[in-house]
């Protein structure tokens, strides 16, 4: 993830998205459990979350704590809960298309079957619209919008460093890294704005960036959202999902766009287009730059780990447009836009809890993100629908039926 002269197209399969990438390194993961009946919170202990954003979840006992977690594989979960034994097999071309329907019925407190994905079970939804929110000219802490289930990235790491602090000839190197900071995300007009502001120096703590994170770990779900890009150049915009435990794991699957780089390469010839990558569960997330020892790939981009983005078909910085991250058990989780299937990598599926995350960051690295933007580079998301399990519940809880269980 240096910023190197290697030519782009050779090396860019092995350290594209890396040069500089969506990792954030950030704390354990402390997300508030989100609650209809009955649920577990990511500490172990039941918590609530406003009305208006959490539709219903599963009834699960309010008794069962953070070591009472139920096994995608196993039978039996120690809770009672019997875990998935039947999660349908999701593999490149087998759900081309995607839509959520209105749940079937008014009251879904024993969770949900997506049914554009073969009826697998979903315990908990997550729905909120920014809309919701007044304007405001930026936010001031990492907790303004706790209570509504999102947590702001202030003062932690964005994205990825542009060095690994030597120069390819072994000499020190200074490293220029995005800060999180609460005062660039606002609400304007019904709309979130993650804006990287233009004019900024790529120098060590002097980069500030936008990230906002559901405030809650999940263990597979179907997490969608409504995104407008922006095309000014020098900033990866991105919706993922990461791992919340960054001292063990380096799970990652990722939607992001290059500004300067949608519908045409840009002046660093970074190909245009959405892309869709995975980064390997068991890699190292505390050294995820290449060096003179690493020879591996540690991620992969497009549809069968091609290195490509997925081309637009139309400028989605006119509009919002509906994209979709399937993280599903297997190998392949599928990313959709506007409902249809796009380049997905079916190798290094994640499979450790995570949140998803929207940013909007720069590092000055010429082989990814570029810039930093000499103008405001604003990222815009609309509303966000999450189908989801957690780690402690995986499957239809002991007190529900299948008959109970809303379709979607």
């Amino acid at each position: 993830m240096r910023s190197i002269s290697f030519s782009l197209i050779s090396i860019l399969p092995l350290i594209g998205r890396a040069l500089g990438g969506t990792c954030s390194a950030k704390g354990a993961s402390t997300g508030t459990g989100v609650v209809g009946v009955a649920a577990v919170a990511t500490e172990g202990t039941t918590s609530s979350v406003s009305s208006a954003i959490v539709d219903s979840t599963a009834k699960v006992s309010s008794s069962t704590s953070n070591t009472d977690t139920a096994s995608a594989s196993s039978a039996t979960s120690s809770n009672g809960n019997t875990t998935s034994s039947k999660d349908p097999t999701i593999s490149p071309g087998s759900n081309p298309n995607f839509k959520f329907k209105q749940p079937d019925k008014e009251k879904c407190d024993c969770g949900y079957k997506v049914s554009g994905l073969g009826d697998i079970y979903m315990p908990f939804k997550f729905e909120f619209n920014f809309s919701s929110l007044e304007n405001n000219e930026g936010f001031k802490s990492g907790d303004d919008l706790k209570e509504h289930g999102w947590r702001i990235n202030d003062g932690k790491w964005v994205g990825g460093p542009n060095s690994t602090g030597l120069t390819e000839g072994g000499q020190p190197e200074s490293i220029s890294h995005c800060i999180g900071d609460p005062s660039s995300l606002s609400i304007k007009d019904g709309n979130l704005l993650l804006n990287m502001k233009g004019a900024q120096t790529a120098a060590p703590n002097q980069l500030h960036c936008p990230e906002i994170i559901h405030d809650n770990a999940t263990l597979y779900g179907i997490f969608q959202s409504e995104i407008q890009w922006t095309d000014t150049p020098g900033t990866c915009q991105a919706f993922w999902m990461n791992h919340t435990n960054p001292n063990q794991f380096a799970d990652e699957l990722d939607i992001e766009v290059i500004g300067g780089a949608i519908m045409n390469p840009n002046k660093e010839g970074t190909a245009p287009g959405i892309w869709s990558t995975n980064w390997d569960p068991a890699g190292d997330p505390n050294s995820p730059l290449p060096n003179k020892e690493y020879t591996g790939i540690p991620h992969a981009s497009g549809e069968n780990g091609s290195g490509q983005p997925t081309t637009f078909s139309e400028d989605p910085t006119k509009d919002f447009h509906t994209y979709t991250i399937a993280w599903v058990p297997g190998t392949y989780s599928p990313r959709y836009m506007d409902g249809k299937e796009i380049g997905s990598p079916n190798q290094y599926n994640a499979i450790h809890p995570m949140e998803a995350t929207f940013n909007n960051w720069s590092n000055g690295a010429k082989g990814w993100s570029a810039g930093p933007p000499i103008e405001d580079s604003i990222m815009k998301v609309r509303s966000v629908l999450f189908y989801y399990r957690t780690e402690e519940v995986q499957s239809l809880p002991s007190n529900c039926k299948v008959e109970d269980v809303c379709t979607v």
